[in-house]
């Protein structure tokens, strides 16, 4: 057989190296924000990670970084739309649910389910690092039609309105940033009851995340009546976390927390999830007891650092006024004059 007709009989194989190598190396390049108002995020990989030292980590990569030289944009698209259809399908397995509820020794029990849920917590913002870096690279004078369909898709996914392809990457670079893992480790182990749930082990739910299509999760047994409403099911729990930071980079209802987030990193300052519980007021009914009970267990359980004395009391902090929790007033009632006034709780 003579090279040319050995190229031909294997010339897809050989393409795929080629690309594959392209790929990576392109991949591995590194890249610059395209608008200044953009928040900074490394390309390294996530460090395996313990509940003592997440927080620390986390924030080295939501510390604004310089700049360094951008590669060819046409060509670095290119590497982005090649190295993302390669992801797609060689993405690692994720091991099932452990059954957490076997577990009786609660140390034990505590310490597997964080270790479970923090290498997911960190594929997740990988994932979400990956996608930054794919919207870094487009250049919006220069789009391609599947650039254009790719940003019309985000666009709708995160909920940005405006049609200006510039305005488009800029906003979106505003909403699409990691979560700190002390918060996903403890608002999953709140909702989850610590992956013994019924949602967690029969839909992979590990965040109480709703569908409203019929069919699409499981019906809670107290859903009152005429509510339509299910219990999302994943097909893995990987797929959970992944929609839960979704969901509160692109939920209006957590707007507030972007904008602690943005401000923080902003001012240089530690991105905690004791601060960004702030922004959750919306996730449960529950309210700021809801915010009450996120932080405690990032407290009890050493998520993250925790100051006694919290810059978030002291009004001069830029980002202060952001994470004053509004505590509902309840009627308290004089026993000697008789009188019913409201306090804060």
């Amino acid at each position: 057989m003579n090279i040319v007709t050995y190229i031909r009989q294997y010339a897809f194989l050989i393409g795929l190296v080629i690309v594959l190598i392209v790929a990576f190396l392109l991949k591995t390049a590194p890249v610059r924000d395209l608008a200044q108002s953009t928040i900074g995020v490394p390309t390294e990989p996530l460090k395996t990670l313990t509940p003592v030292t997440v927080a620390n980590e986390v924030n080295d990569y939501l510390r604004p970084k310089p700049d360094t030289p951008a590669r060819s944009v046409s060509i670095a698209n290119v590497a982005s739309s090649i190295s993302h259809a390669i992801e797609s399908r060689f993405n690692p397995k994720v091991m099932p649910l452990p059954n957490f509820s076997s577990m009786v020794d609660v140390k034990t029990k505590k310490l597997a389910f964080f270790n479970y849920l923090n290498t997911l917590a960190q594929t997740g913002n990988e994932k979400i690092i990956q996608l930054r870096t794919e919207i870094q690279r487009i250049n919006p004078q220069r789009l391609t039609s599947q650039q254009q369909q790719r940003l019309k898709r985000l666009s709708k996914s995160y909920k940005i309105k405006t049609k200006e392809p510039a305005e488009q990457i800029n906003l979106l670079l505003r909403k699409i940033n990691i979560i700190p893992q002390a918060l996903v480790l403890a608002q999953a182990a709140n909702e989850s009851a610590w992956g013994t749930s019924r949602f967690a082990t029969e839909g992979n739910n590990l965040f109480g995340q709703w569908c409203f299509s019929l069919g699409c999760g499981l019906i809670p047994s107290g859903r009152p009546e005429g509510a339509t409403y299910e219990v999302r099911k994943f097909k893995d729990p990987q797929a959970s976390v992944d929609a839960y930071i979704r969901n509160l980079n692109s939920h209006a209802s957590y707007k507030g927390l972007r904008d602690i987030r943005i401000c923080l990193i902003t001012n240089g300052d530690f991105v905690s999830a004791r601060a960004l519980s702030a922004g959750l007021k919306s996730y449960s009914t529950r309210g700021v007891e809801y915010i009450d009970d996120i932080r405690s267990m990032i407290r009890t359980n050493n998520l993250e650092p925790w100051q006694q004395k919290w810059w978030g009391d002291d009004n001069k902090h830029p980002c202060s006024e952001l994470v004053q929790l509004v505590r509902p007033a309840v009627s308290v009632k004089d026993p000697v004059g008789g009188l019913t006034t409201l306090e804060s709780k």
